[in-house]
């Protein structure tokens, strides 16, 4: 079963991946991996990591696409990744700090997505 298949049994308003190196919410150019959460309403209903097959914008697009992820969290987003996925139809926030502190400021309204 396939992370796809293991969200889509859960209910959640909303996916929202956060880009992390291990430690940190990274620049979105720099993480090797997101943790995709479904959060239903204010809470977080399921949690799991993604590791990226490429830091190319438009792979790392597609392989969000494809997990139906609606916001993507990350500590800065260069200017060329920002308006590729502004157009890809996602909603951006910025973040510094940890990926679940984030999440929680994400789903509690704490933070907006940007522009």
């Amino acid at each position: 079963m396939g992370i796809l298949d293991r969200i889509k049994t859960v209910y959640a308003t909303e996916i929202v991946a956060v880009t992390y190196d291990g430690k940190s919410v990274t620049n979105f150019e720099q993480g090797d991996a997101f943790w995709i959460y479904a959060i239903d309403k204010d809470k977080v209903v399921r949690m799991q990591i993604l590791s990226l097959y490429s830091r190319d914008t438009s792979a790392v697009i597609e392989q969000l696409r494809r997990i139906r992820v609606d916001v993507i969290i990350s500590k800065n987003f260069g200017p060329k990744a920002m308006n590729e996925l502004k157009n890809a139809g996602y909603k951006l926030v910025t973040f510094d700090g940890g990926a679940k502190a984030s999440v929680k400021a994400y789903a509690t309204g704490k933070i907006k997505a940007i522009g």
